[in-house]
């Protein structure tokens, strides 16, 4: 059945193409496009290219379909995941073939650690990162001349000041893979994003509070933040090479470093929506996942062998194991609760073809988008101010195309705890929450946890947020 889609005018209603139109159009869209149409435009023009170039996100949401979006965020990971110019930070080799070895762009980004520094320290300019003291010389080497790669921490909702570790997902639980081994998260962010931070004194919690007293904190149109899971990789799953694989220094539970094979399991995207002049949108958001993963539950596919998944085991999926209330090592089982969207699907379909067209050996060709998500309205950065977390999810305010949108291996055990709770089954649902770094305020920043990150500079240092 042939649906409409109104596209409001004088809004950018279709992602990444200026629609100027004086009136109103119909759009027709088939409910699962073939896959040589899945990223083709209305205007004829293609939306999907192999090509180290982003997609430009949308400066009003609400006038485009899923499937354009979807489209959207393929080109991004397209761009993302493109081999690195080697000696500068997020910038892409355009001689280089898509999937060939080595860092992608967005590992060449920045780490919270390196923007939010100790005593509200300015961060050192972009692209001149420094190694942890704490990492062993030899390590740091290696780190610093971008052979090697340290995963670093993420946080939890603001609310809990504390740091999770880094093999913590956001509820605070361990993933393990079927070998025993933990699942290493990560968190960048783009120079667009580190400029907006750096120009607004936004590394520094006070002036971050000061800031959002006045005016919204909203990550700017063209600025990337992402978050990635990482598998220690077994031999035979190096040599499969149906993983994009790095070598890392990882930390254990118990403190000790090590280097080892990963393999990127997972992926979020979120690109920025946010404007100081017109109001702002939540952005774009999309996450992406390894296809051998887990099954859909109830749908073992007999063939497959799973990194996350046993079909000989009988244990309850999605779930910690426990001893007396406190998780211990075992194997988790996982399967994905909720499947991968019908429009999110064709396009996978239709960026793996393209994948094989330009590399056939290019692992990427085994990672699918398992859905993506962006508000039907806007946020306005004008007054009333200060914005407060939790940020709305409803009405024309912000209400999103979709309140479900979790990955199996960043969320796993959130597909169990928030299944009774429709309206937090998604990135947005988790991110409205938060908040700057001051304790005391409740200021939102713009769906984005980084800035919670940020530490207060000493009592009479005035210099050190400048």
């Amino acid at each position: 059945m042939k649906r409409k889609y109104l596209l409001r005018t004088g809004v950018r209603a279709v992602i990444g193409m200026c629609l100027c139109m004086a009136v109103p159009v119909t759009v027709w869209a088939q409910a699962a496009p073939s896959n040589a149409q899945a990223c083709s435009s209305e205007l004829g023009k293609p939306l999907l290219a192999v090509a180290p170039r982003p997609a430009n996100p949308p400066d009003s949401n609400g006038g485009f379909i899923n499937r354009i979006a979807s489209c959207n965020m393929w080109q991004n990971f397209f761009y993302l995941n493109w081999p690195a110019l080697a000696g500068q930070a997020g910038v892409p080799n355009m001689h280089a073939k898509f999937g060939a070895p080595g860092a992608t762009v967005w590992q060449t980004l920045a780490s919270p650690d390196q923007v939010f520094l100790p005593n509200g320290q300015k961060p050192a300019p972009w692209g001149r990162w420094t190694v942890d003291a704490a990492i062993p010389p030899a390590v740091a080497e290696q780190v610093r001349a971008g052979k090697l790669r340290v995963l670093r921490q993420v946080v939890k909702f603001v609310g809990d000041a504390g740091r999770l570790h880094s093999i913590d997902q956001v509820d605070g639980l361990v993933l393990y893979d079927q070998q025993t081994k933990p699942v290493y998260y990560e968190v960048m962010l783009n120079k667009t994003l580190y400029d907006y931070i750096v120009a607004n004194g936004l590394y520094e919690a006070k002036a971050q509070a000061a800031y959002a007293a006045k005016k919204a904190i909203a990550p700017p149109v063209g600025s990337f933040e992402l978050k990635a899971a990482w598998k220690v990789l077994s031999a035979s799953e190096v040599t499969g090479k149906r993983f994009f694989t790095t070598r890392a220094y990882v930390i254990s539970p118990g403190g000790e470093g090590s280097v080892q094979t990963v393999g990127l399991a997972g992926l979020h995207i979120f690109a920025g929506g946010g404007s100081d002049t017109q109001g702002n949108s939540a952005g774009l958001w999309a996450t992406f996942a390894q296809v051998d993963n887990a099954p859909l539950s109830g749908q073992v596919q007999a063939s497959t062998k799973y990194n996350f998944f046993d079909p000989a085991s009988n244990a309850v999926p999605n779930l910690p194991s426990k001893v007396n209330g406190k998780q211990v090592p075992a194997p988790t089982q996982v399967t994905q609760v909720w499947e991968d969207d019908v429009d999110a699907a064709a396009v996978t379909r239709y960026a793996q073809s393209l994948i094989t067209g330009v590399n056939q050996d290019a692992p990427w060709q085994y990672y699918k988008l398992i859905n993506t998500q962006w508000t039907r309205g806007g946020y306005s950065a004008t007054p009333p101010l200060p914005q407060n977390a939790p940020l709305p999810l409803k009405g024309s305010a912000g209400e999103p195309n979709t309140t479900q949108l979790l990955n199996p291996v960043l969320e796993t055990y959130m597909q169990v705890t928030q299944v009774k709770d429709a309206t937090q089954r998604s990135c947005m649902a988790c991110h409205a929450y938060a908040q700057v770094a001051d304790q005391k305020q409740k200021f939102a920043t713009g769906f984005s946890f980084l800035f919670s990150r940020a530490q207060a500079a000493p009592v009479g240092d005035a210099d050190s947020s400048r």
